[in-house]
């Protein structure tokens, strides 16, 4: 089952962390380059997660299938970045 309330709090909780060691200047050259990189994958495997369960079960399953990409990438991040300190 898909805890919105976790997504959104895990995705707040990176954007956060991220833009306070912006502010700090503490994000790496290496991490500014992740978010992008990210976020590029992330929109990729969304899209074809998507069109694979659109094929096969409909938009619901579609839908759940490219959240799921989403879900997973942010709390992978929130994951590492919790750790990276």
């Amino acid at each position: 089952m898909f805890d919105l309330w976790r997504f959104y709090l895990d995705v707040q909780q990176v954007m956060t962390t991220r833009v306070l060691r912006m502010m700090a200047g503490e994000l790496s050259p290496r991490e500014a380059r992740r978010m992008i990189s990210e976020k590029q994958a992330a929109y990729s495997h969304a899209q074809i997660a998507g069109a694979c369960a659109l094929l096969t079960g409909g938009p619901v399953e579609a839908s759940r299938e490219m959240i799921e990409v989403y879900r997973r990438a942010v709390r992978a991040n929130y994951t590492r970045l919790s750790k990276a300190r």
